[in-house]
């Protein structure tokens, strides 16, 4: 039998997560100074945080603050596009016909594009990559029109799925996050006069972790470096690939975004069954080379820092434990996220369902610590309830347990 001990302490406590604390106080360009990568303090983004895939807030740096999302709004589009296609509204292989003026959609100056040729069809699976890797405007108007019927009705759509994952600073105002001044004629007719999208990096955190958790095989699309269509070459725009110029081990998404406003990025990694993610916004000054890929390298630095720091791993084990001083038979291991210099663990009991590890963190709107389900057992009882918890025998065990106590009295 094993006892669970923990600490007694809040000071030892804070002292144990030191990586949690000290560099969430730091800037990003700091933290680069601090792991021997030079970034001049002028490229320092606006805002910025780093999550683990379980919500876990690991970094956080102006979360709050209003930002212009520009194309990491492509990010919702997506969502809802591989929502219908699981409701069974849409397939991957349905076929849109370029109509022409979804031809001039694509030609829009000054915006980031990918050719449609007039008459020729593109598959929804191919619109979503246009969209995800060379960060094509008119595919995700093409995709709104085609799912929704207009653009306007798929803008609402978007609005309301924010809501529903408490992104409770964001607003959408078309599908692909560019400004509308800048797409008309094909901006949705009722948000034209709403120029930028805005939202937060706290709010994109949300969107990013919700979307690789509900929709894992978005990262089949993310991970590309390219893809050919009807002759012509796409390129993703994330170099922080592990083939690309400023490449990380185990990147495998998600999205750029471009603006006047600076160079944002929303990045996801995997390590040692350690997924994180990092979401940045306007790295300055707008068509500086140099500021694109400083918004690659200061993501790939947090989220190196994430790997230094934690590990995902199994912190109980299945079996009968005793916690906060009663027995309980945990059904099965509970894996966390925890700092890698951490020895010791200590563990609640939520309404004697369930137990999760408890130590200073924060978590994402809609995220909670991993529990799994355990079941109290006391005296006498302690080894059927074992038995139940492992075989669901409920009926059997109860019947045995009557026996028992009739037996014993009889004697």
């Amino acid at each position: 039998m094993r006892q669970i001990k923990g600490f007694v302490l809040l000071l030892c406590l804070c002292m144990m997560f030191s990586p949690l604390t000290t560099y969430a106080a730091k800037t990003p360009t700091q933290i680069a100074e601090a792991e021997k990568q030079h970034i001049a303090q002028h490229y320092n983004p606006k805002s910025m945080i780093v999550t683990t895939q379980q919500g876990q807030i690991l970094y956080d740096y102006h979360q709050h603050d209003n930002v212009d999302p520009a194309s990491i709004t492509k990010l919702m589009t997506i969502y809802l596009v591989l929502d219908d296609i699981d409701k069974g509204k849409i397939k991957l292989t349905d076929e849109v016909k370029v109509s022409g003026r979804y031809a001039k959609m694509s030609r829009i100056p000054g915006l980031t594009t990918f050719p449609l040729i007039k008459g020729k069809t593109y598959t929804i699976k191919q619109l979503l990559k246009q969209g995800a890797l060379a960060s094509s405007n008119a595919a995700m108007l093409v995709l709104a029109e085609h799912i929704d019927g207009n653009s306007s009705d798929f803008t609402h759509r978007m609005n309301r799925k924010a809501q529903a994952l408490h992104m409770r600073h964001t607003h959408f105002n078309n599908p692909s996050g560019a400004d509308n001044r800048l797409i008309k004629p094909f901006a949705p007719s009722k948000y034209k006069q709403q120029h930028f999208s805005k939202t937060t990096a706290k709010d994109m955190a949300v969107l990013t972790q919700q979307l690789v958790k509900q929709h894992p095989k978005v990262l089949k699309i993310t991970r590309l470096t390219s893809d050919k269509q009807h002759g012509h070459m796409l390129k993703n725009t994330n170099l922080s690939l592990p083939a690309q110029a400023d490449g990380l081990a185990g990147a495998d998404g998600l999205k750029t975004g471009t603006s006047n406003h600076g160079y944002n990025l929303a990045l996801t990694a995997k390590q040692n069954n350690l997924r994180i993610h990092s979401v940045l916004f306007q790295v300055q000054p707008f068509a500086d080379e140099r500021a694109k890929h400083v918004r690659q390298q200061l993501s790939n630095i947090m989220v190196r820092r994430a790997f230094k720091n934690y590990d995902y791993r199994k912190v109980l084990s299945k079996g009968q434990h005793r916690i906060q001083g009663k027995m309980y038979y945990v059904k099965k291991d509970l894996y966390d996220v925890v700092p890698k210099d951490h020895k010791g663990y200590q563990f609640k009991i939520n309404h004697g369902k369930y137990v999760h590890l408890t130590y200073q963190r924060s978590f994402l709107p809609g995220t909670h610590p991993p529990k799994v389900e355990v079941v109290k057992v006391s005296g006498m009882i302690q080894p059927i309830v074992i038995s139940l918890c492992i075989n669901g025998g409920l009926i059997i065990a109860f019947i045995f347990t009557i026996t028992i106590i009739k037996n014993r009295k009889r004697i």
